[in-house]
């Protein structure tokens, strides 16, 4: 969360001009985030066909499309940057899949805690990018900060609170 208060320093101090230690933050904040997350995961989780489905695929879809539109918007106010927003989003994309996997893995009493925090990580930073480079008003700034302590209360209570669900109960006991 340290890293998430100097990352906010520094984008309200200029956007812009510290964009690359931005994308370096962030970065390193979707990579910890990923690296906690992929213990648990295990590897009967990553099969095909548990994870693919119409809803995984429209979401998917979804999120290609926010990343294109606003990578799209954003790049002629960072144009020089072009790797620091490919960090951004390849990070951002392995953590959106970690905690997909654990969403849909189902194994744990709080794995909705991860899906809600992706998507308002996902929706922090598309605000935060129109905001600061396309369309500034301050309800997007506190839509954004909103977000965003949504997300890590979300983050970080799963890790508190999670545990795995009791796999005692037989299916075949219900309707």
């Amino acid at each position: 969360m340290l890293l998430i208060l100097v990352v906010d320093i520094f984008i309200y101090t200029d956007f812009v001009r510290y964009y690359d230690i931005i994308a370096v933050l962030i970065t390193l904040f979707y990579a910890l985030g990923s690296f906690l997350i992929k213990d648990y995961i295990l590897k009967e989780d990553l099969q095909i066909k548990k994870l693919i489905s119409i809803s995984v695929a429209i979401g998917t879809l979804f999120i290609v499309y926010l990343i294109y539109s606003i990578t799209e918007l954003a790049m002629p106010k960072i144009n020089d940057s072009l790797f620091s927003v490919a960090s951004i989003t390849i990070s951002l994309l392995l953590f959106s899949a970690c905690s997909f996997i654990v969403y849909k893995a189902d194994r744990y009493e709080k794995g909705i805690y991860l899906f809600i925090a992706t998507c308002c990580t996902l929706f922090t930073d598309a605000l935060l990018a129109i905001n600061e480079l396309y369309y500034y008003t301050r309800e997007f700034t506190v839509l954004a900060n909103i977000s965003e302590i949504i997300g890590l209360y979300f983050f970080t209570s799963f890790f508190v609170q999670t545990s795995l669900k009791d796999k005692t109960l037989d299916e075949s006991d219900f309707f």
